[in-house]
């Protein structure tokens, strides 16, 4: 009996601690999984937020699209785009247009479909290019105008697939192309500057020509004309696989140590007045593009290349080098001459080659080339006026990625993804000291040196604006030499710019890469020749690339003056 009782006072014990212990437990995991539920409730995103962060981390095109279908899912954005009114455009003018497209091409009345497309044929009919249209929803605009470019490209490729009849000759359908094109107007793709930021262009370009929204005119400023003069030498089969990653050649800065290169710029500097050697970039920039002049480089791809610089004198060289301008300046001391035009790099020679193909320079004195920041404004204006006389350009796409302009601009579509007191109150300054510098410069009172802010060219025609999404990390790489990282890097960030404009860029320039194409194409068949298209030309969304071969044929003469 002893026995017994000596053993339960054992055992009743171990089993109330068991029990307790178990209950403490018990009540220990209910509180941290309230505790979490709650954190879990209180620190949650909305749909939205978490959809937007989603775009800014998308890796591709097709991630960000399916993001940004959801995305307006969720704000409703989708029944906006399928309800055609808005008093942002004429919905009406558009909806007749459409239907009398529609109309005569399913009546097969060829001269009323091609009486309604030369008279209708704008590039903002309706006001259907404003960017309030493009800035609500994500992945698109209103439904009736993609409906209507659609149905324009249909009829265009419907007409140039139809047999001449004595009623509509050959040469009747090649004048109806070139004068709708005329009327239509070209675009243009301007790179600005940038320093190490300028590698973004190459994302911006890359963006483009995987959408087939790359125009044939590139033009380029600064480390923008590097950039510029890397695409214009390559055609559309080559562009792709230099844009994918180890396609440039950066082995003439390999031979620049990295310790020590802040030091060794700032004593360059100091006693030269330049950051970066001038021969580093031209080694650089001649392995990648070679002795090409502008002449042979157009011949080649049919891209047109248009390079800007600035000068002390007057009438030393053009404001604005292109195949017309300077058909036998080799395009990398162009490049280098736009450079050159900042405190980054030294003075540089600009080469040409003679007519023995031997490379000489340009003048027999030397040139002084200008800073961006003492040209006038009528200087600053000229380039790309220029360009809008020298080959009907009428749109203007701007990748802008100067570092001191940058931080104070945004991207003309989807400003709201940019969120933030802060960045709104650095926007908000940045226009106000701009618009102050401006009122000094005018009174002659603005230093030289403060003039950059100011360099903000005049665009003479319509126009859209990208610009990096820059953090402060990025500008500790403006002195340092790019590496196949930091090419990867800002690559991305370039298509991740123009991924939301993609739209627009579209609703604006599918028309003129249609009527470009098919114009092209339509010249170059044999004469007498009137049959159809071949079948792989035609399609809702063509590339730009089948412009290259279709422009292959004819006289040197009647490329140079078609552009």
């Amino acid at each position: 009996m002893r026995f017994l009782t000596r053993r339960m006072c054992k055992i009743v014990p171990s089993s109330i601690m068991a029990i307790v212990t178990s209950i403490c437990h018990l009540l220990a995991e209910v509180f941290l999984f309230w505790r979490n539920r709650l954190w879990a409730w209180y620190t949650r995103k909305a749909p939205r937020e978490r959809l937007i962060g989603e775009l800014a981390k998308a890796k591709s095109f097709e991630e960000w699209q399916n993001t940004a279908i959801k995305l307006d899912e969720v704000l409703g954005n989708d029944l906006w785009r399928q309800n055609p009114t808005s008093k942002d455009y004429d919905y009406r003018l558009i909806y007749e247009c459409l239907q009398g497209l529609v109309e005569a091409k399913e009546e097969g009345d060829t001269v009323k479909l091609v009486n309604l497309l030369r008279s209708g044929l704008l590039r903002n009919l309706g006001n259907i290019s404003h960017i309030a249209l493009f800035n609500r929803s994500y992945a698109g605009s209103k439904l009736l105008i993609e409906d209507y470019i659609s149905e324009v490209v249909s009829c265009l490729e419907y007409i140039a697939s139809l047999d001449s009849t004595p009623q509509f000759t050959s040469q009747s359908k090649l004048d109806l192309f070139h004068d709708t094109r005329q009327s239509f107007g070209r675009s243009t793709l301007v790179l600005q500057g940038g320093a190490i930021f300028g590698l973004y262009h190459l994302g911006v370009v890359k963006a483009l020509h995987l959408r087939g929204l790359l125009p044939r005119i590139i033009t380029g400023t600064g480390v923008g004309a590097l950039i510029a003069a890397l695409v214009g030498i390559h055609t559309e089969e080559e562009l792709l696989v230099f844009l994918t990653g180890g396609g440039i050649d950066l082995s003439a800065f390999d031979t620049k140590k990295k310790e020590g290169s802040w030091k060794r710029k700032l004593r360059r500097f100091w006693q030269y007045g330049y950051f970066l050697d001038i021969k580093v970039l031209e080694e650089c920039v001649r392995a990648n593009v070679g002795d090409l002049t502008f002449e042979e480089a157009y011949i080649k791809t049919k891209r047109i290349l248009n390079i800007t610089v600035s000068t002390a004198g007057r009438n030393e060289v053009p404001k604005l080098l292109n195949y017309l301008t300077a058909p036998n300046v080799l395009i990398w001391s162009a490049a280098c001459a736009s450079n050159t035009t900042s405190t980054l790099y030294s003075h540089v020679k600009l080469m040409c080659k003679d007519e023995n193909g031997a490379i000489v320079p340009w003048a027999a004195q030397e040139i002084i080339w200008q800073p961006w920041t003492r040209a006038s404004y009528t200087d600053r204006d000229s380039p790309h006026t220029r360009i809008a006389e020298l080959f009907n350009v009428n749109h203007f796409i701007v990748s802008q990625a100067r570092p001191y302009l940058a931080p104070f601009l945004t991207s003309d579509l989807h400003r709201h993804g940019r969120h933030g007191i802060a960045l709104k109150l650095l926007r908000l300054l940045g226009l106000e000291l701009r618009h102050r510098l401006n009122q000094l410069d005018l009174l002659g009172l603005l230093p030289f040196s403060l003039r950059r802010f100011l360099v903000d060219e005049t665009i003479p025609g319509a126009s859209i604006t990208v610009v990096p999404h820059l953090k402060l990390t990025d500008f500790e790489q403006l002195l340092e030499n790019p590496t196949p990282d930091t090419v990867d890097y800002w690559i991305l960030k370039g298509e991740r710019s123009i991924w939301p404009a993609g739209e627009l860029i579209r609703a604006r320039c599918e028309i003129e890469f249609t009527l470009d194409r098919l114009f092209q194409y339509i010249r170059s068949k044999p004469p007498g020749n009137g049959g159809g298209m071949d079948g792989n030309i035609s399609g809702p969304r063509p590339r730009v690339r089948q412009r290259a071969a279709s422009e292959s044929n004819g006289t040197s003469r009647e490329r140079r003056l078609s552009g």
